[in-house]
């Protein structure tokens, strides 16, 4: 689970139990790694902050303002590639260390982290991956992905949400998201919600209820 920008690495981690709670008594019960992107935000005035990659927030303001997200559809941010490896190299250290070699792995994040867990899946060392947890994701290397997806055929299972007044990534983003994947074979519904930047209840449950079919 990738948490998002200007998050600290222990962002997410709260999601392992709010899952627990969830599954059913006599599912399998899934080991998590929640990484801390390599970024430090402080030089940035940002104390704990980390990032994947950096982003310029006066332009992602701008294009808040103006509405105007197109172009963030094809674009391939500075540092994604490095990002992709970091996180690749995290996880097979991992499951060396916890000799888990033969577990499939489900890739999930949050906004940034989120955008960072369908690249990996599509273009990533790691394997194999069978599903994903995508919350409040955007569309981007539209044209990258869309040329691994005819390479990898990736073909998993996908829980995804997003909130319809996001002011941090439009609901537009999502759903261009919630297209190509579903043009690429994976398999979900976008749980769309009334509500900002976050990840509500429900799309919790219905995560822990993939893990469940998956286990």
């Amino acid at each position: 689970m990738c948490h998002g920008f200007g998050a600290p690495g222990t962002d997410l981690a709260g999601l392992f139990e709010d899952i627990l709670h969830y599954l059913p008594a006599d599912a399998s019960k899934p080991a998590f790694l929640f990484p801390e992107a390599p970024i430090d935000l402080e030089d940035e005035g940002m104390f704990g902050a980390r990032a994947w990659w950096r982003i310029n927030m006066a332009k992602l303001m701008q294009m808040s303002a103006t509405n105007s997200f197109e172009e963030v559809r094809n674009s391939v941010p500075d540092g994604i590639d490095e990002a992709r490896q970091k996180l690749c190299d995290c996880i097979d250290a991992c499951r060396e260390q916890q000799k888990w070699d033969n577990l499939p792995i489900v890739l999930g994040g949050f906004s940034q982290g989120a955008m960072l867990t369908v690249d990996t899946a599509l273009r990533g060392t790691v394997g194999p991956v069978v599903g994903m947890l995508i919350f409040s994701g955007a569309l981007i290397c539209e044209s990258l992905w869309r040329k691994a997806a005819l390479e990898r055929q990736l073909n998993v299972p996908v829980v995804q949400s997003h909130g319809t007044v996001d002011q941090v990534l439009p609901i537009a983003t999502g759903r261009w998201l919630h297209a190509l994947l579903n043009e690429i074979g994976c398999v979900g519904e976008l749980a769309e919600f009334h509500g900002p930047h976050t990840i509500p209840s429900d799309a919790v449950e219905s995560a822990a209820k993939l893990l469940a079919k998956l286990s």
